[in-house]
C-alpha cells in the first residue's frame, strides 16, 4: 500500500496480478529461432536468452514481459497498490515503448520467463544536441528532476539516439537458487553487451542504480561508470512507481560510456566462457577482481 486512504480491494487486486503472472509460460518464445531474434543463446540445459526489438514482439509477448516487470516490481514493494487498482493497471504501459526499444529475457526451459533488461532509446522524433533545452528528457532524467548531462558532461559532441537508457534489471522473486540467480544474471549482461556491440552509434548508457546491487554488474562488464551523487527523487504520488524511489535504498543515476567494440567483445567472450562453465560463480569472482570498469562520483 503506499496512500494513507487505502483503496478497498487494492491489495486483493495486487495478489490477483502476482497470481496471474505466476501462472503465464511463454513457451512459445522457446520456440523464436536464432533469424528472428537479434540475440539468441540456448545453454545445454536448455535456458534460453533472447534479444528483441519493440517491433520484432507479438502483442501477447509484449504484453507479457511488461506485466512481468511489474509483478516482480510489486513483490518488492516498488509498486503502489492502491494506484494500480483504482486505474486497473495489469502490466507495464506500452504505449510508451518504441518500435527500436531492446527487450533481453531469460526464459527456463519449461516457458518461465525468469529476468528481463531493456534498454530504451530517447523519445526525440529526431536527433537532437543533448544540450538542446528542447529535447525530451529520458525517464532516470524525469525521475531525479535532473539534466544529466548539465552534470556529467559527455565531453564530445553527442546526439539523443546515441544514448541508450537502462531499465528494470529484474529477476523472478520466486527464483530462489542463487546459482541459477546468477546465470541469469550474466545472461542477460551478455545479451545486452552483445546488443549495444550491434548498436555502433551508441556512446553512453545512462540509468539510475542502487550502489551495493546492480552497479557491479556494470563495473564486472566494463563500464567507465560517472555516478551522480545528491539528487532527489521528483516522482508524485500520483505515478505507481514512486515507492520505487521512496522504499528502498538510495537509488543513484549514473552515465556510462560505452567501451570500444574490441574491449567489448573482449569482455563478452570472458562473460561467455563464465557461463559455459560448470559453476559461474569461480569465474564471476575473477570478473569482480578485474573490475575492469572505473567509477568516478559527480555531485548533482
Amino acid at each position: 500500500m503506499c496512500t494513507d486512504g487505502l483503496q478497498l480491494g487494492s491489495g486483493r487486486y495486487a495478489r490477483d496480478i502476482l497470481a496471474l503472472q505466476e501462472n503465464l509460460n511463454f513457451r512459445s518464445l522457446l520456440r523464436i529461432s536464432s533469424d528472428e531474434a537479434i540475440y539468441h543463446a540456448r545453454r545445454p540445459g536448455g535456458l534460453l536468452t533472447l534479444g528483441l526489438r519493440t517491433d520484432q514482439l507479438t502483442g501477447r509477448h509484449l504484453l507479457g514481459l511488461q506485466g512481468f516487470r511489474l509483478a516482480q516490481y510489486l513483490q518488492l514493494g516498488w509498486v503502489c497498490e492502491d494506484l494500480i487498482a483504482s486505474r486497473g493497471i495489469f502490466c507495464e504501459p506500452t504505449d510508451g515503448l518504441r518500435g527500436d526499444d531492446l527487450h533481453m529475457v531469460t526464459i527456463s526451459p519449461d516457458g518461465e520467463i525468469l529476468g528481463y533488461l531493456g534498454l530504451v532509446g530517447s523519445a526525440d522524433v529526431e536527433p537532437s544536441d543533448l544540450f538542446d533545452p528542447d529535447r525530451y528528457r529520458f525517464p532516470v532524467e524525469k525521475a531525479h528532476g535532473i539534466n544529466l548531462f548539465d552534470v556529467v558532461s559527455p565531453g564530445r559532441q553527442i546526439t539523443t539516439d546515441q544514448v541508450r537508457e537502462l531499465k528494470r534489471f529484474v529477476h523472478r522473486r520466486s527464483m530462489t537458487d542463487r546459482g541459477t540467480r546468477l546465470r541469469v544474471t550474466l545472461e542477460l549482461l551478455l545479451a545486452a553487451g552483445t546488443m549495444i556491440l550491434g548498436l555502433p552509434r551508441t556512446q553512453l548508457v545512462i540509468g539510475d542504480v542502487e550502489e551495493h546491487v546492480a552497479l557491479r554488474h556494470l563495473m564486472m562488464v566494463g563500464l567507465k561508470i560517472q555516478l551522480v551523487e545528491g539528487t532527489q527523487p521528483q516522482l508524485t504520488n500520483k505515478d505507481y512507481l514512486h515507492p520505487a524511489y521512496t522504499k528502498r535504498a538510495v537509488v543513484k543515476p549514473f552515465v556510462a560510456d560505452v567501451p570500444a567494440p574490441a574491449q567489448i567483445v573482449e569482455r563478452m567472450n570472458r562473460l561467455d566462457d563464465v557461463l559455459a562453465s560448470a559453476d559461474p560463480s569461480v569465474g564471476t569472482r575473477a570478473l569482480v577482481a578485474e573490475c575492469s570498469g572505473t567509477l568516478l562520483r559527480v555531485a548533482a
